[in-house]
This record gives C-alpha cells, sequence and structure tokens, in this order.
C-alpha cells in the first residue's frame, strides 16, 4: 500500500512538472518513452536523454551501450544506415515481396530476391517456372484460351483442354478446324468444311457451317449460340457454352468470383472473400497472404504502420515512424525544420523537388497519372510513365511492342490489315495470318487453288485466257464463278463474297469469313467479339470480364481491369482505401494511412489528426 502511495505521489508530480510542449512527457516510469521525439529544445523528461543523432528520447544510461554510429531505438542499439527495420530511422520497416528479403542499404529501403528467383519490378519470380515472365521478365506465355499455359526451364508450353489438341504453340480442336482438319497438318481446301474430323462439302445434320468449322452452336464455346460468338475465358478458367449461353468453369484451386477465377488466400483484390479488395499504400502494394491482407513499399520507401513513406521529407514520420512535424514545421532530410531550402518546395510539409516528384510534378498538388501495367514519374517538371519489365511507354500508356498490332515494334507503328488473314505482331515485327485454306505469298493471302496469278503456288501465274481451278491452269470454271481468272464459290470466297471482288474485312484480332454469300468476321481466341471489335475482356476496362462491363471511373485514378475485374490505379501520392483514391496527408477518414479516422472536430494535417 506504501509502494502504491509512493508511486501514485511520483506520478503526480511528473504530470505536474513536465512542460505540455515535450513530446516526451507520457510519464518518466514508463518504458514506452522509448524512441519517442524529443521537444523542440532537444529535451526529454528526467530519467530521459535525447539522442542528437535521431532527435528521440532513450532512457539514461542507454547511450553508452552504444558504438559510435548506432541510435537507440527502443531498448536497441541499432545503425540506421544498414538496420532493415530501423531504416534511416525508428521504426521505419524495410519490406519484401514474397521469395524477397527486406535490406537497407545506405539509409534508403530495397529488397533482394531469395536464391532461385529474380527481381522483376517489385516481384521476385521463378524465370524458370513463373507463366506471367518466363524466360525473361515480362514475358508472359499464352493460353490461347483453349488451354492452361505452362513454364518450363523458362520456356512457355500449352496444356490443352479437352476437346483440344496441341499444334505448335496454340490448341485447335482437330474435329472441326479447317486449318487443321484431323490432323495438325490437314488443311481443307477453300469452300470445304471439317465435319468430325474429315474434310468435306457440308456439315454433318445438326452441326452449323463456321467458317468452314462444323460445330454445334449450342454447346461450342467458340461459336456460343451463332457462329461469331466466341465466349471469354477468365485466367485460370475455361469457357464453357450450355443452351446457347456462354459461362466458365475455374481450374482447381480457383473460385468463381463475377467474371474472374480467384485464389481467395492470395488475390490482393479478392482477399479472404470474393470482392474484399486490399487497400494499397501510395508508393506500396497491397498483398494477400493466406486470406490477409499487407502491404509491401516500393524501393525506397519504409513501411510505418500501414504507410509507405519517405522519412527523410514525411512530415508525418520525419527521420522516424511517428516523429510528425509541428503545424508550420516541414520536413527536410529526416528532421523538422522551419521552412524547406532553397533548392526544393514546400508541399504540404514535405520539402519536394518538383522537377522530379511524381506527387508534385511542376506544382505542389499536380499528381501524375499511373497507367495499367506501370507507375507515373515526372522528368523536368511533365508527367511521364515508367512501365513494368516487358512493356515500353506510348503516349502515357504501356504496351507490349513485341505483340501489339498497334505498336509494334515501336510506338504507333501500326500492322497493316491483309486480306483473307489477320496482322500479327511478334518480337520481329509485324507478320500476317492467313485464314484457312490460303497462303501467304509474299504478305499477301491468296488462295493456290483458285488465284489465277498464284495458280498451284506462290507466283505460278496462268497464262492469258486460262483459268485456276483446283490448283490447276485450265480452260473452264465448270460450276464455279469466274472471277478475273479465278474459279470460286461466290457463297463462302473472303475475296469474291457474293459478287467478284467482293473482299471481306475483319478488326485487329480477327479474321473475316464468308457464309451464305455474305461477310462477317470472327475473332481469334482468346479475343471475343464485341460489337464490330475483337477485344480481350480480360484486360480492356471498357469491356471487362464480359462485352459492354464498363469499369467505372475514379477521380485521382485510372480505371483499369486486371483479370476480368475492375480495378483502379491512383495516381501518384494517392493510396486507394476502400476503392477510393484518398490523399492520406489530408483526408480526415483516412489520415496517415487508410481506415485511420480523425474523430469530432479533428482535421488530417499532412498525415496526422490534429
Amino acid at each position: 500500500m506504501l509502494a502504491w502511495a509512493t508511486r501514485s505521489r511520483l506520478l503526480r508530480w511528473v504530470w505536474l512538472v513536465c512542460p505540455l510542449s515535450i513530446a516526451g512527457c507520457e510519464g518518466s516510469l514508463s518504458r514506452g518513452l522509448d524512441g519517442k521525439a524529443c521537444d523542440a529544445n532537444q529535451q526529454c523528461v528526467p530519467g530521459y536523454s535525447c539522442d542528437i543523432q535521431s532527435n528521440l528520447c532513450v532512457r539514461l544510461g542507454t547511450t553508452a551501450a552504444c558504438r559510435q554510429g548506432e541510435t537507440v531505438c527502443g531498448s536497441s542499439c541499432v545503425v540506421l544506415a544498414t538496420d532493415p527495420n530501423n531504416c534511416a530511422g525508428c521504426g521505419a520497416v524495410c519490406t519484401a515481396p514474397a521469395h524477397g528479403i527486406g535490406v537497407c542499404t545506405g539509409s534508403t529501403c530495397k529488397f533482394t530476391c531469395q536464391d532461385g528467383f529474380a527481381a522483376c519490378g517489385s516481384v521476385c519470380v521463378d524465370l524458370e517456372t513463373d507463366t506471367a515472365n518466363c524466360g525473361a521478365c515480362g514475358h508472359a506465355c499464352d493460353d490461347n484460351g483453349a488451354g492452361v499455359p505452362t513454364c518450363q526451364a523458362g520456356a512457355c508450353g500449352l496444356a490443352c483442354d479437352a476437346p483440344f489438341a496441341s499444334c505448335g504453340d496454340a490448341c485447335f480442336d482437330l474435329a472441326s478446324d479447317p486449318a487443321r482438319c484431323g490432323s495438325c497438318s490437314n488443311t481443307c481446301a477453300v469452300g470445304k468444311v471439317c465435319s468430325s474430323s474429315q474434310c468435306g462439302d457440308g456439315c454433318a445434320t445438326g452441326m452449323d457451317n463456321c467458317g468452314g468449322a462444323c460445330v454445334d452452336t449450342a454447346s461450342s464455346a467458340s461459336h456460343c449460340g451463332n457462329c461469331t460468338m466466341g465466349c471469354p475465358a477468365p485466367n485460370h478458367g475455361q469457357a464453357t457454352c450450355a443452351a446457347s449461353v456462354c459461362g466458365f468453369a475455374c481450374d482447381s484451386g480457383f473460385s468463381p468470383c463475377g467474371a474472374s477465377c480467384v485464389d481467395d488466400s492470395s488475390d490482393p483484390l479478392n482477399c479472404g472473400a470474393c470482392g474484399n479488395a486490399c487497400d494499397e499504400p501510395n508508393n506500396g502494394m497491397a498483398v494477400c497472404v493466406a486470406g490477409a491482407c499487407d502491404i509491401t513499399c516500393n524501393n525506397g520507401f519504409a513501411k510505418c504502420g500501414n504507410a509507405c513513406v519517405d522519412t527523410s521529407k514525411n512530415a508525418a514520420n520525419c527521420g522516424a515512424c511517428g516523429v510528425a512535424c509541428a503545424s508550420g514545421e516541414v520536413c527536410s532530410e529526416g528532421k523538422c525544420i522551419a521552412s524547406c531550402p532553397s533548392a526544393s518546395q514546400n508541399c504540404n510539409g514535405s520539402c519536394v523537388d518538383v522537377s522530379s516528384d511524381p506527387e508534385n510534378c511542376g506544382a505542389c498538388g499536380k499528381a501524375c497519372p499511373a497507367p495499367a501495367n506501370g507507375s507515373a514519374s515526372c522528368s523536368a517538371g511533365g508527367c511521364d510513365v515508367a512501365c513494368a519489365a516487358g512493356f515500353a511507354a506510348c503516349k502515357g500508356t504501356c504496351v507490349k511492342l513485341d505483340s501489339d498490332v498497334s505498336n509494334c515494334g515501336s510506338c504507333d507503328k501500326s500492322c497493316p490489315s491483309v486480306a483473307n488473314g489477320s496482322p500479327t505482331c511478334d518480337a520481329n515485327g509485324c507478320g500476317v495470318a492467313c485464314s484457312s485454306g490460303y497462303t501467304n505469298c509474299s504478305g499477301a493471302c491468296v488462295n493456290t487453288a483458285s488465284d489465277a496469278a498464284h495458280c498451284g503456288g506462290c507466283a505460278i501465274a496462268c497464262a492469258s485466257g486460262k483459268v485456276c481451278t483446283a490448283g490447276t491452269c485450265g480452260t473452264d470454271c465448270g460450276a464455279q464463278s469466274n472471277c478475273s481468272g479465278s474459279c470460286v464459290t461466290l457463297d463462302s470466297d473472303t475475296s469474291n463474297c457474293g459478287a467478284c471482288g467482293t473482299v471481306c474485312s475483319a478488326p485487329s484480332n480477327g479474321t473475316p469469313i464468308c457464309a451464305a454469300a455474305s461477310c462477317d468476321f470472327q475473332c481469334n481466341a482468346p479475343m471475343v467479339r464485341c460489337g464490330a471489335l475483337c477485344v480481350d475482356t480480360k484486360t480492356d476496362p471498357n469491356n471487362c470480364g464480359n462485352c459492354q462491363v464498363v469499369c467505372p471511373g475514379v477521380p485521382d485514378g485510372t480505371a483499369t481491369c486486371v483479370a476480368s475485374g475492375c480495378n483502379s490505379e491512383c495516381n501518384a501520392g494517392f493510396s486507394r482505401c476502400s476503392g477510393a483514391c484518398v490523399d492520406t496527408s489530408t483526408d480526415v477518414g483516412n489520415c496517415g494511412a487508410c481506415g485511420t479516422i480523425c474523430h469530432g472536430k479533428r482535421t488530417c494535417q499532412m498525415g496526422v489528426c490534429k
């Protein structure tokens, strides 16, 4: 009882003599004062001294145990320049993605990958097995809409879904594909169809002729309900068609969620449950581990609570986590001072270089937008983008120059359309994929069975007055129509559809067809037809998961489509909190970090409730 009375008197003495201006005034008997900020005069309550280097209060006698160059953080002596748990300041933790290790080098947070893994942007991957980074960062293996992509020894492969078979690097239905009828090397002649793995003149009863493929449109996922409707297949799933209605089935280990197949134990957009998106901090990335949300911070930023900050200039975490500058002060080089040095500008309490800061590019508050597959950057006071590995910057967007037919090899270089085929783009540049039954002759897709200039083979021309029929020069077309020396069937010939000279066309990623003397097109898997376009419903924000599903715009951010689900990329300086892009330096509902609420009449200033 006497001991308690004595302790009570001491506590009352501390409360009375300790000035409110001293930041360390939380009771000199509390061990929790370790690591608290010194006051403006670099003083602490009795029993504590101010560590000048870190500007933090430490118990008397603690500093004597530390070597020169070390700083007391809590009860430990650390080197702020190299300690990943106290990098540049106490409590500033260097994070790392899965298979990575956070490190502190020169007071700057970075990460290194474990043996067997390589850094690709902000993640550590196994280039030998990762289908999104197979053999090199950004080199993704294509699923072709009919199989599961694989990566073995750094080389892409494909495990085809039944009833599809592998031909080269893609999956095809050999029972109906006129370009691979019955086998990968058997192509049906133009005008012929592939029915039950056999080339013929017409389809079996109950089957529809879809550009030479005989299919049941009530159950074919490639032609569901009609010849031109291919069903969208999500990542980790297969497209299905039942009673002419599209659907999908998820692979083992994945569950349906909207138009996506997800693993809610690791998907940050569906963490623990479908639709439960993890908050994503500015300068960091949301992660989902065992169904629980967490964050990792970008290189150069440390984790302070649920925020990713640069303690050298963050006014709410200046020099160390939780060390907030007073009103009217600014943070520069990890110290709270009265005004910014001449080379920098005061932007909401942080001293920044507006010529290179993407959060304040050219002027305070001018945030640069972040594109899909990249991040915002600022150069000479103008906004730019920094693209992820495998992508290149083109007019503020990040594109793949080795596969984008609109930006093939360089920005704005479009691959030209071609009659009876479709343009392609790969690492070698633009190319041509000819429609079934057509041959590539110097970049033109021709029917060597009927083309008088390429009769039986490229550049084999029939003599004047002769016609080409069945790949041979002759004198008469018989039951077929003579179109400038070419013997064709007007009902199905895409170069002479319904009449001589009527050439059918298709949009990018599509193939023209002629059915019943009428032009149309179908999309190349895994693209899906949406109106007059062929789109990738896994990534198109205007057709996300399905046609006409438009991802809503987000203030201070950009709408994106990720794995068939809508998402957003926030502008530089903004965090994604409950789906909205917010400035945690001023938002009373998310002050300093997502979910931190300033109650009552308190406001959020420089990321601190006041």
